[in-house]
C-alpha cells in the first residue's frame, strides 16, 4: 500500500480529525481506495458537487464521480495536487494570479476545491501570449515594468471580451554559474499579477527558469530535471497542467529536458506523455487544443516530440505557442499550427527588438468557439496597426559604423518588408503614386535572410558580438522591385488571413534617425 507523503499509521487519524474539526469540509460520500494516497472533493460555491472536472498532480489525471470526489496515486515527485478549470468556471484569483492549484504538505492527504460558476462558457475570448521576458538584473525587471506591463494593461482596458495570458517561459535568466530565479522571481511574480496588467497570467517554465544544477547527460536523471524546476514551482505553481476556455483546451508543459544549463534540450519525459495522454482522454476532438511550451517544436524528432504530436492531433483546430529563440516565426506542420513568439526583451533588454528586427512585444490571440477569429503581434509602445518596417535596398546599415550590412536584394528600385506576424496565408501588395504595381513576394531559399537594419544596429551601432544577434534566416522579410524608383509615393498594404489590413509609407533610415529608440512613440520611454 503506497501513501506518498503520508503513512499508514496517520492516515486514519487524520481523516478523523479533519472530519471533526472542520465540519464545514464537504462529505466525502465515495468509499476512499486503499491505494489512494490524495484525495478531495470539487463542489461550486451554492456547495454542490461537481462531477467530471479534471484533477492532477502533474503526473496522473483523476476525474471527480456523481459526488465530486477524486482520487490519485502518488507520483515520487508529486508537488502539487490542481483542477483543470472547466469551461464552465471562472479563473479565479488569488494574491494577483489563477487560483487552481494547492502545494502538497507533508502529512495532509485531503485537498478540496471550490470552483465558481459562470452563467455560461465564454465563447469568445483573447488569449495573449508573452515569450521570454528573461529578466537577471534589478534593471531588467524595471524596463519590463516600465514598458511591457504598462502597455498591456492598457491592452487589456480596451478589450471588450474576457481574456487570459500564458508566459511561455524564460521569466528569470539563470546561467550555468549563477542561479538568479531567487532574487528576479518575486520581483516578477509582482509585475505580472493581475492588479498590474489586467490579465490573469498563467505561467510555462522555460530554460533559464531551472535551478543551478550541473550534471553531465551521462548522470542525468528525472530526479535531477525535478529538482532543477522545483524554483520555479516554488514560486508560481505547475508546469505540467491544463485549462479550458469555451470550446478551447488549452495546455501548458515543461518541454526542457535539463542537465545544465549549457547541454539541455528540447523534450519531453516518458512520465509527461503519459500525464498528457491522460490530461486529453476527457477532451472531445471538436474542441479546438493550444499547446503552450518554451522550445519550439517544428517538426523536431527531440525526445518524445513526435508522441506529444501525436496526441495533440486531430482536434478541431491545433495551435502550438512558443517562445526562446528571441525572433518570430509562424509555421504550418501536419496537423498544427505553431507559433513562435518574439521575445518580450527583444534582444536580452539591449534594445527595443529582437535579433531578427520583430519589436519587443506580444501577442493576442482571438477565440471564437474552436477557432482563432483574429490574431496581431502587439509591439510595445505601438498601436496594433503597427505590423511593417520598410527598408530601401540599396542602402547600407548603419550609415558611418564599422560593422554595416546590406539586404540581399540591394538594387537601386529594390525595396524590403519587415512584416514579423506574417506567414505564407498574407498578401502584401505595393502602390506606386497610388496605382498598385504588383506584389512583394516572400525571400527565396537562396537568399540570405538578413534584415540588415536591425543587424546593422546590434553589431555596428551597439557592438555586440555573436551569432545571437545577427539572425540570417528570417522567416517574414518580403522583397519587390519598383516599376518606377523614383516614385514620388510607395505605399506597402499587406493583407493577412483575417483580411485585416496593415499599410507602411515610411521608410526606415540608416542614420541615427532610423535607430530602433529613436522610430519608438514620442510617449513611450524606449531604452
Amino acid at each position: 500500500m503506497k501513501y506518498g507523503y503520508l503513512s499508514l499509521i496517520l492516515f486514519f487519524p487524520l481523516v478523523f480529525l479533519a472530519s471533526c474539526q472542520k465540519d464545514s469540509l464537504p462529505d466525502i460520500k465515495t468509499p476512499i481506495s486503499e491505494t489512494t494516497d490524495f484525495y478531495g472533493v470539487v463542489t461550486d460555491t451554492e456547495g454542490n458537487y461537481m462531477p467530471g472536472v479534471v484533477v492532477s498532480d502533474g503526473y496522473s489525471c483523476s476525474v471527480t464521480d456523481e459526488n465530486g470526489v477524486y482520487q490519485l496515486t502518488a507520483n515520487e515527485f508529486s508537488y502539487q495536487v490542481y483542477v483543470s478549470i472547466p469551461s464552465d468556471c471562472k479563473v479565479t484569483l488569488k494574491n494577483g494570479y489563477p487560483d487552481f492549484w494547492k502545494k502538497i504538505e507533508n502529512g495532509v492527504a485531503r485537498y478540496d476545491f471550490t470552483l465558481e460558476k459562470l452563467q455560461a462558457p465564454e465563447e469568445v475570448f483573447d488569449l495573449v501570449c508573452i515569450a521570454d521576458p528573461q529578466c537577471q538584473t534589478t534593471s531588467n525587471v524595471s524596463r519590463f515594468t516600465s514598458e511591457t506591463v504598462p502597455d498591456l494593461l492598457e491592452y487589456a482596458s480596451g478589450s471588450d471580451v474576457p481574456k487570459y495570458g500564458v508566459v511561455l517561459g524564460d521569466i528569470g535568466w539563470n546561467t550555468a554559474n549563477t542561479d538568479y530565479t531567487n532574487g528576479v522571481f518575486p520581483l516578477m511574480k509582482i509585475a505580472m499579477k493581475y492588479e498590474n496588467t489586467g490579465i490573469p497570467m498563467f505561467l510555462a517554465i522555460g530554460n533559464h527558469d531551472n535551478k543551478v544544477i550541473e550534471v553531465s547527460k551521462a548522470n542525468y536523471t528525472v530526479a535531477h530535471d525535478i529538482a532543477a524546476q522545483r524554483n520555479f514551482e516554488y514560486a508560481f505553481g505547475p508546469v505540467n497542467y491544463s485549462f479550458n476556455r469555451g470550446q478551447a483546451h488549452i495546455v501548458v508543459m515543461d518541454d526542457i529536458i535539463f542537465p545544465n544549463h549549457d547541454d539541455y534540450y528540447l523534450g519531453f519525459r516518458d512520465d509527461q506523455v503519459e500525464w498528457l495522454r491522460q490530461d486529453l482522454a476527457t477532451v472531445p476532438k471538436d474542441m479546438m487544443l493550444i499547446l503552450c511550451v518554451h522550445i519550439p517544436l517544428r517538426a523536431n524528432t527531440g525526445n518524445n516530440v513526435d508522441k506529444v504530436i501525436g496526441l495533440i492531433e486531430g482536434y478541431a483546430d491545433v495551435h502550438v505557442m512558443s517562445g526562446h529563440t528571441h525572433y518570430a516565426e509562424n509555421n504550418e506542420y501536419d496537423g498544427h499550427y505553431e507559433h513562435v513568439h518574439g521575445a518580450a526583451c527583444g534582444a536580452w533588454w539591449r534594445t527595443v527588438i529582437n535579433a531578427d528586427g520583430t519589436p519587443n512585444g506580444y501577442s493576442v490571440y482571438r477565440v471564437d468557439g474552436a477557432a482563432f477569429d483574429n490574431w496581431y503581434y502587439k509591439a510595445v509602445g505601438f498601436d496594433e496597426d503597427y505590423q511593417i518596417r520598410l527598408y530601401r535596398g540599396n542602402l547600407k546599415y548603419m550609415e558611418g559604423y564599422a560593422k554595416q550590412y546590406e539586404f540581399y536584394y540591394k538594387g537601386e528600385g529594390d525595396i524590403i518588408a519587415n512584416i514579423w506576424n506574417a506567414d505564407s496565408n498574407w498578401k502584401v501588395e505595393v502602390y506606386e503614386d497610388g496605382i498598385c504595381t504588383g506584389e512583394m513576394e516572400a525571400y527565396g531559399s537562396g537568399a540570405t535572410k538578413r534584415d540588415a537594419w536591425a543587424s546593422g544596429y546590434m553589431l555596428g551601432v551597439l557592438g555586440l558580438s555573436g551569432t545571437s544577434y545577427d539572425k540570417s534566416n528570417v522567416s517574414h522579410l518580403y522583397y519587390y522591385t519598383l516599376k518606377n524608383p523614383s516614385a514620388s509615393s510607395v505605399r506597402v498594404v499587406a493583407t493577412d488571413q483575417f483580411r485585416n489590413t496593415y499599410e507602411q509609407t515610411a521608410f526606415t533610415p540608416n542614420t541615427t534617425a532610423g535607430f530602433p529608440e529613436a522610430l519608438m512613440p514620442a510617449d513611450t520611454d524606449g531604452e
